[in-house]
């Protein structure tokens, strides 16, 4: 929009006085003016566009080339009206606008959320807080539930109140299945909670190693640390089913790995197997009939580096050919069968 303001004070007195002489005069024309006034016909010309900008100017319809002075006031009204058409066109706008928005926020965004699932993490900052989310989640569980302990033991105390709400879940046919780190099952009070709860109907593995606490219910809600290091900092409510069927996917691949209680407790062969996790992964791998140099891929070493490796596990199980130890493993209860 071009301005219509006056630069200086003598651009002003002489726009003034151009507006006198026409109104005094309407049948001026710019040279009359300009010799009036002392300037330059485009000076006269210049004070005349503004004059016309401001509306107080218009063409002579008696005197040709003339102009006739318009009163500022009616000037004024005129600039107010115009300036309220331009309000109210842009207040129009401005609600096609919004209308727009309340349309997509109330209806396209929704379907799009849709197809991509919603998925709300709730933090709960306080042990307290936690307790009674689990509290809750465990009254509610329709089917299943998966929890992983990977370490922290619960004081003898609460023995009592733990097989309680076990034994309620079991009695409304949930299916339950946990993890714990082996460590766990040494602790004679600890040892006698996991018997007892594999009696009552729970299935209970032990692992060598676990990443973090993780408790999932049913095909949408879960329960993950905020610190995996530090659980009393608090842990992080997820509803979505998307995110929780690949956490229940994470949970299946420890399961897999893990061994049944009898077989995994203080007195249990499984315990005393000298074996690292990297062996451990290529025994399965080995299983599962995957090619040396797949293997190989997958753990980031050479083919002779895998020779060599797959040589001395050999040596520590005591056989010569990989027949035999898949024998001496079966045994052994590293391995459970697919699907168990």
């Amino acid at each position: 929009m071009r301005r219509t303001t006056v630069g200086t004070d003598a651009e002003a007195s002489l726009t003034q006085a151009v507006y006198r002489l026409i109104h005094q005069h309407p049948s001026w024309l710019v040279e009359d003016i300009a010799g009036e006034t002392g300037v330059s016909p485009a000076e006269v010309e210049a004070a005349l566009d503004l004059l016309e900008r401001l509306g107080l100017l218009a063409a002579s319809t008696t005197a040709p080339g003339g102009y006739s002075a318009i009163d500022p006031e009616a000037a004024l009204s005129r600039l107010f009206a115009t300036e309220e058409r331009q309000v109210t066109l842009h207040q129009q706008q401005l609600a096609r606008t919004r209308e727009s928005i309340r349309t997509i926020m109330s209806g396209f965004m929704r379907l799009r959320a849709e197809e991509r699932g919603v998925v709300e993490i709730e933090t709960l900052r306080s042990g307290s807080q936690v307790n009674a989310f689990i509290d809750d989640a465990v009254s509610m569980v329709q089917a299943h539930e998966s929890t992983m302990h990977p370490g922290g033991i619960p004081p003898i105390e609460v023995m009592d109140d733990m097989l309680l709400r076990d034994q309620e879940v079991v009695s409304r046919g949930i299916q339950v299945r946990t993890l714990y780190a082996r460590h766990i099952a040494e602790v004679p009070h600890m040892a006698e909670y996991l018997t007892e709860i594999t009696r009552l109907g729970m299935e209970v593995r032990l692992a060598a190693h676990l990443p973090l606490r993780m408790l999932i219910f049913d095909e949408g809600l879960a329960l993950l640390p905020i610190d995996p290091q530090d659980s009393s900092r608090g842990a992080f409510a997820i509803r979505g089913t998307e995110l929780v069927r690949s956490l229940q996917t994470f949970f299946d691949f420890c399961w897999h790995d893990a061994v049944p209680l009898d077989r995994g407790g203080p007195d249990g062969a499984a315990v005393d197997v000298p074996l690292t996790a990297q062996e451990h992964l290529i025994i399965r791998m080995l299983a599962a009939g995957v090619k040396d140099e797949t293997i190989a891929r997958q753990l980031g070493v050479s083919a002779r580096t895998l020779s060599r490796t797959i040589s001395g596990l050999l040596d520590s199980l005591g056989v010569q050919t990989r027949f035999q130890a898949a024998l001496k493993i079966s045994e052994m209860g590293i391995l459970e069968p697919s699907g168990s």
